[in-house]
């Protein structure tokens, strides 16, 4: 919308040829008017925007530490599936643990019944994740 459109008098000079001072002064200024609501509407809009902008700045932030917990989540899953895994073939190597036969020299002895099982020892452990030390020693030379 221009200028001339929003004052009707300078639309054509034939219109405004009968009219005062007074009266063009008047329509200039309701013009001014309406001029400095636009103005203000368009500030206001600008100022709407920015905040839209910086809520979606936000919203992207906020989305990118939701993804990383996301990943650090999944990340942990797997380390647990993971170790599951290996309790249960932990398990299951232990459970198919076959007992030696004793020779009868040493049944005769330890007839009082010191001898159990190999899984009920004291030094037998369920938790995969124990590693004795003789092992690690091992594995380091």
């Amino acid at each position: 919308m221009t200028l001339a459109e929003l004052i009707p008098t300078w639309r054509g000079v034939a219109k405004h040829r009968g009219k005062s001072g007074l009266q063009l002064v008047r329509e200039l200024a309701a013009a001014e008017l309406k001029v400095a609501s636009l103005t203000a509407g368009i500030d206001q809009i600008a100022a709407e925007r920015n905040s839209a902008e910086e809520r979606l700045d936000n919203a992207g932030q906020e989305i990118q530490q939701l993804e990383e917990t996301v990943r650090l989540r999944d990340q942990r899953i797997a380390d647990l599936e993971h170790r599951v895994d290996v309790g249960v073939k932990a398990e299951h190597v232990i459970a198919q643990t076959q007992e030696m036969e004793i020779p009868a020299d040493l049944r005769e002895r330890f007839a009082d019944g010191p001898v159990v099982a190999l899984n009920q020892t004291p030094m037998a452990r369920r938790s995969p994740d124990h590693v004795p030390g003789w092992v690690k020693d091992e594995e380091a030379s």
